[in-house]
């Protein structure tokens, strides 16, 4: 047994020693042969990565900057959304004050107008009872007249009659 147990182990050290050299060989041609591409595939694959993933940080902050763009417009449109509200308000509160105005101005014309007219009217009236009290004296002077009353009497009968007529019939106002 002893020399079957050398065999087996002189055996198996070569064994051992050739898949050894074996796959040192093994490791090397496949080394020169796909290390080289394998590792220029990995390097430039990690190279893509990183070229995408700096395109997607490029375009996140150019999304985030565009956003931030759309937001002060947005403000700014706002802004001047409510200028033009304020703007419009003044205008309309402005153009109630001038018709107000307008109103109350033609109003006055309108009663001053009235209490002129009013005031003509009455002048009217007034001249209207004078020549109507003229006219009522020459009657009554004509009376006295037929009652053969001196000139002087008659005058001065006239001059009582339209006294009384100014103090009492006149006064309209």
């Amino acid at each position: 047994m002893g020399l079957e147990w050398q065999k087996v182990v002189s055996s198996l050290n070569f064994t051992l020693l050739a898949n050894l050299i074996n796959f040192a060989i093994l490791v090397g041609v496949l080394s020169w042969l796909l290390y080289d591409p394998v590792r220029e595939f990995i390097q430039k694959r990690k190279d893509k990565i990183k070229s995408r993933i700096q395109n997607a940080r490029d375009r996140e902050e150019e999304a985030e900057e565009l956003r931030e763009e759309r937001r002060e417009e947005l403000r700014k449109a706002r802004k001047r959304a409510d200028e033009i509200i304020q703007n419009a308000e003044e205008t309309a509160e402005r153009v109630r004050q001038e018709r107000r105005e307008e109103a109350e101005q033609e109003a006055e014309r309108i009663v001053q107008q009235a209490r002129e007219e009013a005031q003509r009217e009455k002048e009217q009236i007034r001249e209207e009872m004078r020549s109507n009290y003229v006219e009522v004296a020459l009657m009554g002077a004509e009376k006295v007249l037929q009652r053969e009353v001196d000139e002087e009497d008659h005058r001065e009968a006239i001059r009582e009659f339209m006294s009384k007529l100014d103090e009492e019939g006149l006064k309209l106002e």
